[in-house]
């Protein structure tokens, strides 16, 4: 395990939904409610594909998905529209977290894999996830995952305009501001957005397909690493401890 000050060489960087957890149909809910209320108008929500969208993303698909006549006039907004999508958004979840409880659960090898990282010289864990950071907490708190080593305030979250990469750049620019250099990315998500989300902003990617998308399709993303799910933790142990090994032989001029 890294200790607090000490530089890390690799930082695991996790989507939550469809990755570290399943949490049943609450998010769906408290996007469609949050764009309700900020709108006035209910949310079309079989027209969207919300999986590997951030949440700042998700409202304004929705948005354009109304009838040209209220959609125009909530583009007009800009980014207050976004904005205040994203606070509402966080306030919904304040409402709304206890039902979480009975149907949040971890998916499988998820707690196994996360304390083997942990043993891991080097090595620490975050979030790049669309979720709002109110949301991507609540759905950990659900299954027991916030108080053990998966660090929040080093995460990138679905909070601001731009395309899911800014998720993984925030949790760069974090890491980096905590210790004064960025390690070494792997970003873990399930859709082809998180494979792209990484490789854009420089990273590793590996997909695991137990929720967005098939197995194929995350080969097609051109994800370094692919699996059918993590109940073996030694797949991603050994995916970060390669990462470590590059990263040390880059510094000593290796090839």
């Amino acid at each position: 395990m890294t200790p607090p000050d000490t530089p890390p060489d690799v930082a695991v960087c996790w989507d939550v939904d469809g990755t570290l957890l399943r949490g049943g149909v609450v998010g769906r809910e408290v996007l469609e409610q949050a764009f309700t209320t900020v709108t006035g108008h209910p949310a079309p929500e079989e027209q969207v594909l919300m999986p590997g969208r951030t949440d700042w993303l998700i409202g304004e698909a929705l948005r354009d998905a109304l009838p040209d006549e209220h959609a125009t006039s909530l583009r007009g907004r800009g980014d207050a529209f976004g904005h205040d999508m994203i606070a509402e958004v966080g306030a919904e979840w304040g409402r709304r977290e206890p039902d979480l409880a009975d149907v949040a659960h971890t998916l499988p090898g998820i707690p196994e894999t996360i304390a083997a990282l942990a043993a891991e010289p080097g090595v620490v864990q975050t979030l790049t996830t669309g979720n709002v950071r109110a949301g991507a907490r609540a759905k950990l708190a659900a299954v027991g995952l916030t108080d053990g080593p998966i660090d929040l305030a080093l995460g990138g979250y679905g909070e601001g305009p731009g395309e899911r990469v800014r998720v993984v750049t925030a949790a760069r620019d974090a890491l980096a501001a905590r210790y004064g250099t960025s390690p070494t990315l792997v970003v873990v998500g399930d859709t082809p957005l998180d494979v792209e989300a990484a490789h854009r902003a420089g990273a590793i990617a590996v997909g695991v397909a137990t929720g967005g998308a098939t197995l194929a399709q995350l080969h097609a993303s051109g994800a370094e690493h692919v699996f059918a799910d993590l109940a073996d933790p030694g797949r991603l142990v050994a995916v970060v401890r390669s990462a470590r090994e590059d990263r040390h032989a880059a510094s000593r001029g290796g090839g």
